[in-house]
């Protein structure tokens, strides 16, 4: 390891100042009071159920004397409650039996109803990792230019497209599905395989597609169109502050087919989705990075607005997370 100069050393110290106690009183124990308040949990409300509006802080102040709780809180306490928990080992080695994997293995064919529109053959990227991590930002700023539909189909594919096939024994051929044999595998990790997020996309300025809600369909490397034909404005969907959203080539949206994992694992189902669509999302990104695209995370958006676009019930298939693309 290099030693830093004595000059890099003296510049990093902190700077002494002195004052009499007065002037501490006065000038810094104030902030310091604040600060270290605020980031202790002691201090506490006993008004916490009666107030109106519970907000974050609120609820936080009354965690230990009210019956408000964080719903993060209460997950977190319980989504793995034991090692010793005979339920969800027996879930996840049922996930070994033929049966189950004939049924993965044949998961993709509700791709093949309703119509298809094919994407265009996606970029061999081929840009160095470590520049494009470096160099990756959040942009807000969109020129309002077209996404061509190569790029669109480069970061589907990217972020979560089969890029090969796992064999797999024990299954058993019928006539109605033929010989089911092996399972796609795509370019993004999910626990056990399964991938319970979907990706759709709101294509608003993209050359050749027209305007409107999409789902991808990784099997087909396809878009399905979803949802209403005519989306909502897009300012009404989400508060996109400085986001130049209607400026945007499209978006990404992340939906969590919850039965999909949690028949597996439970309610650790959730933090295995919400890991894979963080996965996804990076991605996402360091795809717009390469290709020269502007992308950023939103994560005030209205997900029932966005689920009656993207066609989720919101019971089973909820909209997780948000990604805005454009030049």
């Amino acid at each position: 390891m290099r030693r830093k100069s004595g000059e890099a050393e003296k510049a990093e110290r902190p700077v002494k100042t002195k004052m009499t106690l007065a002037e501490f009183f006065a000038r810094e124990l104030p902030s310091l009071s604040d600060i270290v308040t605020f980031s202790n949990n002691l201090p506490m409300s006993l008004y916490a159920d009666t107030t109106v509006v519970k907000s974050p802080e609120v609820v936080f102040r009354g965690l230990v004397l009210s019956r408000n709780r964080l719903v993060a809180e209460e997950y977190l306490l319980n989504f793995r409650r034991s090692e010793s928990d005979l339920g969800v080992v027996i879930g996840a080695n049922n996930y070994t039996l033929p049966m189950a994997v004939g049924a993965l293995a044949n998961r993709d064919m509700e791709e093949d109803e309703g119509d298809l529109i094919p994407l265009p053959p996606y970029r061999n990227v081929r840009e160095p990792l470590g520049p494009v991590i470096r160099s990756r930002r959040s942009v807000r700023r969109h020129s309002g230019k077209a996404v061509s539909m190569q790029d669109l189909s480069t970061i589907l594919y990217y972020a979560g497209g089969i890029s090969g096939h796992l064999h797999v024994d024990n299954v058993q051929e019928t006539a109605g599905l033929g010989k089911s044999d092996r399972v796609g595998v795509r370019t993004v990790m999910s626990g056990g395989g399964l991938y319970p997020i979907d990706l759709f996309v709101l294509a608003l300025n993209v050359d050749g597609l027209k305007p409107g809600a999409y789902r991808y369909a990784p099997r087909h490397h396809a878009l399905k169109p979803a949802g209403a034909s005519e989306p909502p404005e897009v300012r009404d969907l989400a508060q996109f502050g400085e986001i130049a959203a209607e400026r945007s080539g499209f978006m990404i949206g992340y939906v969590y087919n919850l039965f999909r994992n949690a028949r597996k694992y439970g309610d650790a189902a959730l933090a295995f989705a919400l890991i894979e669509t963080g996965a996804i999302a990076a991605h996402v990104h360091l795809l717009c990075t390469a290709l020269g695209l502007g992308s950023c995370d939103v994560g005030s958006f209205s997900k029932g607005k966005f689920e009656r676009l993207f066609d989720a019930d919101g019971v089973s298939r909820h909209m997780v997370h948000l990604t805005v693309v454009g030049k």
